[in-house]
């Protein structure tokens, strides 16, 4: 029991960054829905939504808003498990 990662989903591209390495730079409002633009430590900036994975913890995006991204990631807990950890990137972070 418990929370598991998804097993046979494909790997997002911010997935394989820390994610203290990644940075939002800015949001935009587009038809209704809010994207974080994050930026990598090589410069380039990526479009994020609620639902995207990113991180080395199956890190999913639960909220974007003009204060940043919130996510909640999925930590072994040495026993075989995982648990549930809520983190944040800020703006300008």
């Amino acid at each position: 029991a418990g929370p598991k990662p998804v097993e046979d989903r494909n790997k997002e591209y911010l997935e394989q960054f820390p994610l203290d390495t990644l940075a939002m730079v800015v949001t935009l409002d587009r038809e209704g829905k809010v994207f974080g633009l994050v930026q990598t430590q090589d410069g380039m900036v990526h479009r994020v939504i609620q639902g995207n994975y990113l991180g080395q913890n199956d890190g999913r995006i639960v909220a974007v808003n003009d204060a940043g991204i919130r996510l909640e990631e999925l930590v072994p807990d040495g026993i075989g498990g995982f648990y549930k950890r809520s983190a944040e990137i800020g703006l300008g972070e």
